[in-house]
């Protein structure tokens, strides 16, 4: 009976200890995905921005800029301001859309 009560009282006093060290670490845990998470989320935002940039300045200089000079013209800047705008307004919808559905799948 003794034997029982120790292995007992051994196998408890290691379960509290185990379930009070897991919960800390589980909580690390939680917190370490988190800040990955969000880390991964700046990056692909950064890289979403230099990717609308980089369209931006290659699509509204082929439309806009005919032959290359020094200096452009105030047609050529009215052209790259009207053909930025399109762009950004464009990328907005895009991306509200697309937040929107990334929104609607997880709360399904």
């Amino acid at each position: 009976m003794a034997f029982w009560n120790s292995s007992s009282s051994s196998s408890s006093s290691g379960q509290t200890d185990s379930s009070s060290t897991s919960s800390p670490a589980s909580l690390r845990s939680q917190q370490i995905k988190q800040d990955l998470q969000n880390q991964i989320s700046q990056e692909l935002a950064a890289a979403n921005a230099t990717e609308l940039v980089r369209t931006i300045t290659e699509n509204c200089f082929d439309k806009c800029i005919l032959i290359p000079k020094d200096t452009l013209s105030p047609t050529e800047l009215q052209c790259i301001s009207q053909c930025r705008e399109k762009y950004m307004r464009s990328w907005n919808v895009i991306s509200k859309a697309y937040i929107g559905r990334i929104q609607q799948e997880q709360h399904h």
